[in-house]
């Protein structure tokens, strides 16, 4: 049975590589997370009989990025495969009748991921996530004998404010069980996304050298004028004022990018609900409607047509507030309310951290935000600072 797996020259060696830990740390498009996926394909296809586990720190953020990923491998190989949503597992047989599954879990539970049994191999993506205490808990789930090889991958961007343990482990010195691989867009197999990638990684460099280094050249980096400072908070069990949606659009590059607010009074709860790309607008407004969103959502007013789209699928989508200098009125009056990021916006939480004040070529920080990668944070722009400046504020509403 032939099987066509797309590489580029610089990942095509590690088809191979049998080390206990495979760290592929990079850039932002550079492909390692697609490499990642394709080689346990590769192993299942090669030895079978494997049960790999795949990790985030958040479970269900697995869905929106890795899912996909070997749904589409699978059925572009024309390979019959069993998704079991509920259990989030994906089912197949390798060429020689043997069976392979694919486990998709995160840290949500500790206790649970140490009682799985029989596991073959382990990757982590967005390691950056974990802590090294909650590295060592998955790693202890490769101890059982199976077939090939045991290894762990972990994929990662290098921002060393986020996990310093990563570079202390793995980047101080040589380690003899360790192959660590460093990307760039330019090691992205697809000329298409290469080009798409570049153009928008090099601006960087004349705003944050911070985030061209860990985007671009895939190098460590601290980043530094973080402009929120929203702490991470469990829903509370009370009576909130309202609730409404905010939104961005996206498709190829950038994702769509959805989040729920709780209010009360000046206090708000973010919730992330959604990070695609992909997405049609008759999609997004599926998916919108079966996550129930049957309250207001406010999305960037400069695509009107998109927004009347999903209007006619009985959403109530509505336009933000644009004005002279939007974007810094909108983080100032963000800045003047409480908020916090509901446990589980892992995305959120990544695009808060790398979320700063742009630098002069003084190196002095100006009162403009560096605008990459804030999608998430367009979103709850978009929404609060146009519902609470326009909108009467409704009864109680109860969850």
């Amino acid at each position: 049975m032939e099987i066509k797996i797309r590489l580029s020259e610089s990942f095509f060696p590690l088809l191979e590589a049998k080390e206990r830990y495979l760290v592929l740390c990079g850039g932002r498009g550079s492909g390692k997370s697609e490499f990642a996926a394709r080689k346990l394909f590769y192993r299942s296809m090669k030895e079978g009989g494997h049960r790999f586990l795949i990790m985030r720190k958040i479970r269900r953020t697995l869905r929106e990025s890795v899912v996909r990923i070997f749904q589409n491998l699978l059925s572009e190989n024309k390979i019959a495969f069993e998704y079991l949503a509920s259990d989030r597992k994906i089912l197949f047989l390798s060429p020689n009748g043997k069976l392979n599954e694919l486990l998709f879990e995160g840290l949500d539970d500790p206790e649970k991921i140490k009682s799985i049994k029989g596991i073959t191999g382990i990757w982590i993506e967005e390691a950056t996530e974990f802590s090294r205490d909650d590295f060592i808990v998955t790693d202890l789930c490769l101890r059982e004998p199976g077939p090939g090889y045991h290894q762990t991958i972990l994929t990662f961007n290098p921002d060393e404010a986020r996990a310093p343990w990563l570079k202390e482990m793995f980047f101080s010195g040589k380690r003899k069980d360790a192959v660590v691989h460093v990307s760039t867009i330019e090691d992205n197999p697809i000329r298409k996304v290469r080009e798409a990638y570049r153009e928008q990684l090099e601006k960087l460099r004349t705003v944050d050298e911070s985030l061209w280094k860990i985007y671009r050249l895939g190098e460590w980096a601290r980043l530094a004028g973080q402009i929120f400072s929203w702490d991470v908070a469990e829903l509370p069990q009370m009576a909130f004022d309202e609730i409404f949606w905010g939104g961005d659009f996206g498709y190829s590059i950038d994702p769509a990018a959805v989040v729920k607010i709780y209010r009360r009074a000046d206090e708000f709860w973010i919730e992330e609900k959604l990070y695609q790309t992909g997405l049609t607008n008759q999609q997004l407004g599926q998916l919108l409607l079966e996550q129930g969103c049957r309250q207001p959502i406010y999305f960037d007013s400069a695509e009107p047509k998109s927004i009347q789209e999903l209007c006619l699928m009985g959403l109530d989508a509505r336009p933000s507030e644009k004005g002279p200098d939007s974007v810094r009125s909108g983080i100032d009056f963000l800045r003047s309310k409480k908020i916090h990021i509901l446990s589980g916006s892992t995305n959120l939480q990544k695009e808060i951290s790398g979320y700063v004040w742009r630098k002069d070529r003084s190196g002095m920080t100006i009162n403009e935000p560096v605008q990459f990668n804030d999608h998430l944070i367009s979103a709850i722009r978009y929404a609060i600072t146009t519902h609470c400046r326009q909108q009467t504020m409704p009864d109680v509403a109860f969850i």
